[in-house]
């Protein structure tokens, strides 16, 4: 089985939330609650990050250091969205060309912690990633009248 059948839900929540931020301003990308250190925009970013970082890096190993550059400066919505769309496709592309096989073999292990990686582990972490930090932007969005759908 493809784990891109196995988290197909995936997609949906990127959908959603694509859909959820398409109109929103500079201002409203950029607003932070008292108390809450991330902006709409920076969370938006953070899930390019970490795709970046787990599927680039460690899944298909690219590139072999995190380059903290490309997410630097990325402010406006257009440049948001082709971040997110570039390691999006990033992603599916590993979900449709690997499968439940050995799934549960560990095949990196995290610096400084006692955390071991399997395929399994990294998936879900990346899904459920962006799942908990659309909660967030939704709540933020609430939090400045915006609409926000009902999921």
């Amino acid at each position: 089985m493809k784990l891109a059948e196995l988290f197909s839900n995936y997609y949906t929540v990127r959908k959603e939330l694509l859909a959820a931020v398409a109109d929103l301003t500079l201002s409203q990308l950029a607003w932070t609650a008292p108390g809450h250190p991330n902006s709409i925009g920076r969370l938006l970013v953070h899930i390019a990050e970490t795709e970046y970082a787990w599927i680039t890096i460690v899944a298909l190993k690219k590139e072999t250091e995190f380059d903290q550059s490309r997410f630097q400066n990325i402010t406006t919505l257009p440049e948001i969205l082709e971040l997110l769309e570039r390691y999006f496709d990033e992603f599916t592309r590993y979900l449709e060309n690997e499968t439940i096989d050995d799934w549960d073999r560990v095949f990196y292990e995290i610096p400084g912690e006692d955390e071991k990686v399997s395929k399994r582990w990294l998936v879900w972490h990346v899904v459920e990633h962006q799942a908990r930090h659309r909660g967030q932007i939704f709540m933020l969005m609430r939090m400045q009248n915006l609409d926000v759908p009902y999921v």
